[in-house]
C-alpha cells in the first residue's frame, strides 16, 4: 500500500524519511549504494576540507577579489555538507550543488581579459578549480542518487524542471558565454563598447535581475490565470468565485496553500489530488501556461519597448526593463495590463464556450463596462483615433469623445459577431458576440476588422481539418482569441498601412 501511495503522488523520499518506528533500512545516501561512491566521498572529504579552510581564510585576511572568495566560500560549505549528511530533500540538494557548481564555474571562466582587460586572480584560480571539480562530481553522485530512487512519476517531474530551467540558464549562464567566447575570436578588439570594469561575472548578474522580472510578470500571468479557471468554472453555473475555498471536486478536501502554486504544485503533485490521488484535468495546467505565455509575450514585444506595436503611441527616449519598468512608464505599464486583461478575459470566454455553457448578459455587460470606463478614466488605454464624424458630434471634450469612440468600435464588433452567428448557424453567442465587441472597444473600431479578416482566414482554414471542423464551427471564440494573438504584435504596422 506504501508503494502505490508514493507511485500517486509522486513522492520520492528516501528509506530514512519514511517516519515507521518499524524501519530497519539504513539510511543510505548518495555514496552508499557501492565502494566507488564510498571511496569517492573520502577523497571528496579529504580535498574540499583544506579547501573550504583555505577560503575560509582567504575571505577573513584578503580584501582583493572578496566577492569571489565569499562565493566560494559558500560553494565548499555546501560540499562539505553534502558529504557529511544525506539527510534532507533529494531535490532540494541537487539544485543546491548544482547551483553552487554554475556560480564557480561563473568564477573559474570569468574571461575579464575580453571584457574588462584585469588580469584573473591567479591566487583563487587554482582552488576554484579543484572546487569546481569537487562540486561537479557530487553533484553527478546527487543526481544519480535522485534518478535511483525516482519512479517514473518523479522522472516526468524532473524532466519539467530541466524544461523550466533550460531557458534560464540559457539566458543567464549560456549567452554570456557564447557572446564572450565570439568577442574572443577578435582577439579582444570588440565591437561593442563597454564598461573596462565590466566582467562577465557582471553581466551574469545583471541579465538575471532582469530574468527575475520578467518571470514575476510571467508568473504574475499564471496566477491569473488559476484565478481564472475558476472563474470560467463557476460564472456560468452561478457559483460564488470570491467566497469559496480551494477544494478538490472529488473528495472535497480544502487545498493547501504549497499545493495551490500555479504551475509548480501541478509538476510536484505529479498531476493528482494529494489526499484523494484523483487526477487533475490538464486544462488547469493548460490555461495557466497560456495567460503566463500571454503576459510574458506582451511583456516583451510591448512593455519594455515602450507599446512599439500600439498605434498612436508616441515613443519614449529609452526602451528596456530599466527605464520602462524600473523607472516606470506609467501610461505604457497601463497599457500593458490593460490589453492583458483583454487575453485573459477571451480566454474566459473562450472556454465558457468550450464547456457549452451560456453567460449571462449581466455578466457580458459588466465586462464591457469594466473596459469602458478603464480606458474613458486613463485615455491613453485606448489611443487609436475615433472617426471624424464622432469628433465633429461629440466636441472637444475628450471624456465625452473617448466614451463615444469606444461605444462605436464596441457596436461594429458586436455588429459584426451577429452577421458571422447568423452566416455559421450558431446556436449559442452569448460568449463570440461579448469578445468582439470587447475587441472593438480594447483595439478600436478598425482594428476590429482587420481581426475579423484573420478570424474568417483561420476558420477557413480549419474548417479543411475533419476532426475539428464541427467542434471550431460550433466555438469561434477560441479562433477569435488566436486572431487578436496573431494581429496584436503587427497592430501598428496593420493599423499604418490599411487605416482608414
Amino acid at each position: 500500500m506504501e508503494n502505490v501511495t508514493d507511485q500517486l503522488t509522486g513522492n520520492a523520499a528516501l528509506p530514512c524519511d519514511s517516519g515507521d518506528a518499524s524501519e530497519t533500512l539504513k539510511c543510505r545516501g548518495p555514496y552508499e549504494h557501492s565502494l566507488i561512491g564510498e571511496y569517492s566521498q573520502m577523497l571528496l572529504l579529504l580535498v574540499g576540507f583544506p579547501v573550504f579552510l583555505w577560503f575560509l581564510q582567504f575571505a577573513t585576511h584578503q580584501h582583493d577579489s572578496l566577492t569571489d572568495s565569499l562565493t566560494a566560500l559558500l560553494a565548499a560549505i555546501v560540499l562539505l555538507a553534502s558529504l557529511l549528511t544525506a539527510r534532507g530533500n533529494l531535490w532540494f540538494r541537487v539544485f543546491l550543488l548544482a547551483a553552487m557548481t554554475f556560480n564557480v564555474l561563473a568564477t573559474v571562466i570569468n574571461p575579464d581579459d575580453v571584457w574588462g582587460g584585469h588580469d584573473t586572480h591567479d591566487s583563487i584560480a587554482m582552488p576554484n578549480l579543484i572546487l569546481l571539480f569537487c562540486l561537479t562530481v557530487a553533484s553527478l553522485f546527487e543526481i544519480s542518487s535522485l534518478r535511483r530512487e525516482s519512479r517514473q512519476a518523479t522522472s516526468i517531474k524532473l524532466l519539467c524542471w530541466v524544461a523550466l530551467a533550460l531557458p534560464v540558464v540559457g539566458y543567464v549562464v549560456g549567452a554570456p558565454l557564447v557572446i564572450a567566447a565570439w568577442e574572443a575570436t577578435y582577439d579582444g578588439a570588440s565591437q561593442i563598447r563597454r564598461d573596462p570594469d565590466w566582467t562577465l561575472l557582471n553581466e551574469m548578474l545583471f541579465r538575471a535581475a532582469k530574468f527575475v522580472v520578467f518571470a514575476f510578470f510571467t508568473y504574475f500571468g499564471a496566477c491569473i490565470g488559476s484565478f481564472l479557471n475558476v472563474v470560467a468554472y463557476c460564472i456560468p453555473r452561478g457559483d460564488s468565485v470570491g467566497l469559496r475555498d480551494s477544494s478538490c471536486p472529488n473528495c472535497k478536501a480544502k487545498i493547501r496553500r504549497v499545493d495551490n502554486l500555479p504551475i509548480f504544485s501541478y509538476i510536484n503533485l505529479s498531476a493528482r489530488c494529494r489526499a484523494c490521488h484523483m487526477l487533475i484535468p490538464a486544462r488547469y495546467l493548460i490555461v495557466e501556461l497560456l495567460i503566463a505565455a500571454i503576459f510574458g509575450s506582451l511583456f516583451l514585444y510591448e512593455l519594455v519597448t515602450g507599446a512599439a506595436n500600439v498605434p498612436s503611441v508616441s515613443s519614449v527616449s529609452y526602451t528596456g526593463i530599466l527605464w520602462i519598468v524600473l523607472y516606470p512608464k506609467w501610461h505604457i505599464i497601463g497599457i500593458y495590463f490593460f490589453h492583458s486583461f483583454f487575453m485573459s478575459s477571451l480566454v474566459v470566454l473562450s472556454l465558457i464556450e468550450w464547456d457549452r455553457q451560456r453567460l449571462a448578459l449581466r455578466f457580458s455587460i459588466g465586462l464591457a463596462l469594466l473596459f469602458l470606463i478603464s480606458a474613458t478614466l486613463l485615455l491613453p488605454l485606448q489611443p487609436i483615433a475615433a472617426p471624424e464624424f464622432l469628433s465633429s458630434l461629440t466636441g472637444s471634450i475628450p471624456a465625452v469623445s473617448q466614451i463615444a469612440k469606444l461605444l462605436f468600435g464596441g457596436l461594429v464588433g458586436a455588429a459584426i459577431a451577429t452577421c458571422l452567428g447568423a452566416m455559421t448557424n450558431q446556436e449559442n453567442r452569448s460568449t463570440f458576440i461579448p469578445a468582439m465587441a470587447l475587441s472593438g472597444i480594447v483595439l478600436g473600431w478598425q482594428s476590429v476588422l482587420h481581426v475579423t479578416i484573420l478570424f474568417a482566414l483561420i476558420f477557413l482554414v480549419v474548417r479543411f481539418v475533419p476532426r475539428i471542423r464541427t467542434s471550431l464551427r460550433a466555438q469561434p471564440t477560441p479562433i477569435l482569441l488566436t486572431a487578436v494573438m496573431i494581429h496584436h504584435p503587427i497592430w501598428k504596422i496593420v493599423h499604418q498601412q490599411f487605416a482608414m
